[in-house]
């Protein structure tokens, strides 16, 4: 997808300051936290079928004989059985001999008016969407993402709304250029946050609310904050760009050790 491709450049660019290009080469670290579908072939058919990722169904995967694609949907609602046949059935029986032989499970789940959608389970009402789950209304440029809602320009993104421009945003609303965060809502470019409401301009701030230029909850001048910014940025660049990785994330910066 170019559009998508160009779309991931310019979020880094605008986070990072730095343009990344290739969203599979840095897949694994975009994906790193993200439930993501995976794909086995329809029982009907030899066509490919993306089901959600077994952690939201008890850890388990669908048995690969009983899935279908949505559009075969059809095919399978057929029975050749009459009411007379179920008449005098015990519930065994109406399991057993009559539901299962039409119980499928359908992937390729799609919703609405859609554009460009690519391995992804279920998804719908937007544009652009790759290797993603639960992605709808709105949705535009979204990838390795699970369970997003009126975004866009979102990679590596889980239970997301109203949101754009962000990388490795979780549990959050209504974000906008954002790396990094979880549990957040209401505030704007982000890096290393968690529990932040009304928060501009920060980073490494914890269980905070409006703040403004803060690096671990406490204020700098504009200049003095940019200045770090611009430093931190830098290294994470830097690695990325040597790696296609990044050894800290929200989830794990507490586990950092200074260096003596």
């Amino acid at each position: 997808m170019e559009e998508l491709e160009k779309s991931f450049s310019e979020t880094t660019k605008l986070l990072l300051g730095t343009e990344l290009h290739g969203i599979d080469e840095y897949g694994q670290w975009i994906g790193k936290r993200i439930p993501r579908p995976y794909m086995v072939k329809s029982a009907f058919s030899s066509k490919e079928v993306w089901v959600p990722p077994p952690m939201i169904y008890l850890n388990k995967k669908f048995n690969p004989s009983r899935i279908i694609s949505l559009d075969e949907m059809d095919d399978a609602s057929v029975s050749s059985f009459s009411p007379d046949d179920i008449k005098n059935a015990t519930v065994k029986d109406i399991l057993t001999k009559f539901v299962k032989p039409v119980a499928f499970y359908c992937g390729n789940f799609r919703y609405s008016t859609y554009e460009n959608i690519e391995k992804s389970s279920g998804a719908g009402a937007g544009r652009n969407i790759y290797y993603s789950e639960d992605v709808f209304l709105d949705v535009k440029n979204v990838a390795y993402s699970y369970y997003a809602l009126y975004c866009q320009n979102m990679f590596g993104c889980r239970s997301i709304t109203k949101s754009a421009f962000c990388i490795h945003a979780y549990n959050s609303v209504s974000v906008n250029r954002c790396f990094e965060i979880d549990a957040c809502s209401n505030s704007s470019d982000l890096f290393f946050c968690h529990n932040c409401e009304n928060v501009r301009d920060s980073m490494f701030c914890f269980n905070a609310k409006n703040l403004k230029h803060a690096i671990g909850n406490v204020q700098y001048l504009p200049d003095e904050y940019k200045r770090i910014k611009s430093s931190l940025l830098e290294q994470i660049s830097e690695e990325l760009e040597k790696t296609k990785s990044l050894k800290w994330d929200i989830y794990n910066i507490c586990c950092a050790k200074v260096k003596k």
